[in-house]
């Protein structure tokens, strides 16, 4: 059956937006993309319709129409604002191996959504998912480090923006032969967020390293992510060798951490979406 085309009349009830507002954001933006009748008279469809309702809820959050409009124009037809939709729309770029799509929907999805849903509902998700199809080989290596170096360069820009200095310092580090380190970054732009100074240590942290610094910059918690098995044994290793570390609590997480092995470890263990970690470290250092 063939799509339903609307007039401008139709468009304005279901938005509610003016038709001169319309006509306006059609004539300058390219909001809308008629076709013309046999007689020329301007016909819209669906996506115009989704379009609008996008630009409208933009504007309503506080976005000027030059830079709502302007976004949307980068990702073609695509104007979406709900979490799932985001996430299966960044799925199928990945699949198709479509960059721009990428890209655009990586862009929509940080500036649309709260910070912490973006990271907890389509940043995560789209992770998991890309590890797993990589494992079954719907991935190749190359895709996914391709995703994952655009999910890190969105991540990056985020954690140079955000700042922090209410709650404290906290000192983040991959465990020793650990590389995996997009979920420490997320954590790390959710405590900034919170209001923590953090210091990302990175990929590959030995302990000693990690706890030498925390005790200069002062810091009341130190966090490490492990992801592997051998990354787990390495840093039982390491943190045997240590005695209590005074004034800094640690915290394990990660893939391979259950509370049993924190416990063994003598560390705190934290589980949870990004928000819930945070309120866990908020509630620890009070501790």
């Amino acid at each position: 059956m063939p799509e339903l085309l609307l007039n401008i009349t139709a468009i304005s009830r279901r938005t509610g937006i003016a038709p001169d507002t319309l006509r306006k954001w059609e004539q300058r933006y390219g909001v809308l993309r008629p076709e013309r009748t046999a007689g020329g008279q301007r016909r819209y469809s669906e996506t115009d319709v989704q379009r609008v309702e996008w630009l409208r809820d933009r504007i309503a959050e506080g976005w000027r129409i030059g830079e709502a409009s302007r976004m949307l124009d980068e990702s073609g037809s695509m104007a979406l604002d709900d979490p799932t939709e985001l996430c299966n729309a960044l799925i199928k770029a990945i699949r198709d191996v479509d960059v721009n799509a990428i890209s655009s929907a990586l862009d929509q999805t940080f500036a649309v959504l709260p910070l912490s849903q973006a990271l907890d509902c389509v940043i995560s998700p789209v992770l998991c998912w890309a590890g797993d199809a990589w494992h079954k080989g719907e991935l190749s290596v190359g895709q996914e480090h391709a995703v994952s170096a655009r999910v890190r360069n969105h991540l990056a820009a985020l954690m140079v923006q955000s700042t922090g200095n209410v709650r404290g310092m906290a000192v983040l580090a991959c465990g020793p032969g650990e590389y995996h380190d997009i979920g420490l970054l997320m954590l790390a732009i959710s405590l900034r967020k919170d209001g923590w100074q953090v210091e990302n240590l990175g990929p590959d942290t030995p302990v000693d390293t990690a706890i030498e610094l925390a005790h200069r910059v002062n810091a009341t918690i130190l966090c490490f992510s492990v992801a592997l098995e051998t990354s787990v044994e390495r840093l039982r290793e390491s943190l045997a060798s240590f005695n209590a570390v005074t004034g800094i609590k640690i915290v394990v997480g990660g893939a391979s951490v259950t509370p049993a092995i924190a416990r063994e470890f003598g560390v705190t263990y934290v589980i949870g979406s990004l928000d819930e970690t945070v309120a866990q470290l908020r509630l620890l250092k009070r501790t």
